[in-house]
Formats: C-alpha cells, structure tokens, sequence
C-alpha cells in the first residue's frame, strides 16, 4: 500500500501575513470624498484616532485631509464612509475600495452630507457681533475642541444664510489654522464647515430656527452630539442666526 504523503503544515508567520481572503464589505461614502476613493493609483492611509465607533485617517491631501470610518450609529460626518465593521490600522484607498491587508471595503453608494443654504435668518440674525476664529481654534479638549465646534456651528450657520461676512470668517479660519495647533479631525471638519458642510443634526437644527420649524426636537438631537460637541454647535450657530438670544444668555 502506497502510504500518504506527509502533509505540510501551515507557517504560522505566512499565516499571519498573508491576506485572507473575504467579499468586500459594503459601504456609503461621501461625496467629498470622490478626490480619495476613486483615484487610479492608491492612496495610503495612516490611522489618527480610532473611537468605539469611528475610525479617522490622514489621507495626505489638502482638500480632503481625513477620511472617517464610522458605524451608521456613529455621528455622520461630512466626510465619512459608513459600514458596519471597522477596518484596521493601515488602509490603502482604489479605484472606490478600501484595503487593509485583511479585508476589503467597498463603496456600494454615494451619499452626500447636508448643507443647508438659501435660509433667512430670523430677527436680529445678521446684525454686529463679532466672531474672532483665532481666538476659537483649538480652544478646549477633546478630539473636536469646544472652540472649534462653536466656529464650526457659525460657519455653516452663515453659509445658511449667506451672511455677509463669511468670506472674512472663512479667510480668517483658514489663516487661524494655519497658526494655531487643533486635532487633525477638527481640522478638516472646520475645512468641510467653512464651505457649509455640517453633521445633520447642525442642518437640522439650523433649518429650524430659521425656518420656524421644531427647535426643541432639533435641538435635542443636537445636544445629544458628542459629550459637549452638540451644545457647541448650537451656539455657534445662534452666534450668528440670533445674536440677541446669544447675549442674553452670556
């Protein structure tokens, strides 16, 4: 009788290296982040921060500087892919597919983050208080700072309503950042918001006051954003919708 060859056991170093094979996982991606995923040539990804439900990427690019990979619970950030299992620590983007040596994530659909526009602000919106970013940017804890919410909720706010001295603000934050010292993440939302860009709780929450619609429910789902993010938001954005409700709370 012809006995069995022997069977060769599997390097557990090999084993470790090799990638093992999976269907991708689906994803929704945002828009902004069409210049990162659908690149012919990859794009390398370094981890900045990873959260319980998010995790957030340097992508080497000034338009885009961070990519977010959250759980659909997490907050939507303007500038997240959305999918129910988070990658590793090295992410290689192509061609609308996430690598990470050991899996694969795959856009499935594109979505695009809220911005609201073509809003009145109610009485008293648009009147003399002033908003000083370099007084604000990086000011507080936390992986968004206090200081950054609050311009952050102004920003959209006044893309909102077209305030008249947004082009100042938004000339004023980019030079802010370009000289005082915040997080990578916050860095890039105050980018996404200076355009108008918002989570759709702040687009929410600025369609309501403007548009007479449920504030308290709106404000709720707000201040339910992060630990102290939501209330930050809100008053950067009444900052510039009702500066009267702004000073009289101060």
């Amino acid at each position: 009788m012809v006995g069995r060859a022997p069977q060769r056991r599997a390097d557990p170093d090999l084993r470790r290296v090799r990638p093992v094979p999976s269907d991708p996982v689906p994803c929704a991606a945002s828009f902004l982040l069409v210049p990162v995923l659908s690149g012919d040539q990859p794009v390398d990804l370094t981890e900045l921060v990873r959260t319980r439900m998010s995790v957030h990427y340097a992508t080497g690019r000034a338009d885009v500087p961070v990519l977010s990979v959250a759980v659909p619970s997490a907050v939507q950030l303007p500038n997240s892919v959305l999918c129910d299992r988070l990658p590793g620590r090295s992410l290689t983007a192509y061609d609308g597919t996430l690598h990470d040596g050991r899996g694969r994530w795959r856009v499935a659909r594109w979505w695009t983050p809220p911005r609201p526009h073509g809003l009145r602000a109610p009485h008293g919106g648009c009147d003399e208080l002033p908003l000083r970013p370099h007084e604000l940017v990086g000011r507080g804890p936390g992986l968004t700072p206090s200081g950054d919410d609050v311009l952050a909720g102004a920003l959209v706010a006044a893309y909102a309503v077209g305030h008249p001295r947004l082009p100042r603000w938004r000339d004023d934050t980019l030079r802010a950042l370009q000289r005082r010292r915040t997080t990578a993440v916050s860095h890039a939302l105050l980018l996404h918001a200076a355009d108008g860009w918002a989570v759709p709780q702040l687009a929410d929450f600025v369609e309501a006051v403007c548009s007479g619609g449920d504030v308290e429910r709106s404000w709720a789902r707000l201040r339910a954003v992060g630990h102290s993010s939501g209330e930050a938001l809100a008053e950067g954005a009444l900052t510039v919708l009702a500066p009267a409700l702004v000073r009289s709370a101060a």
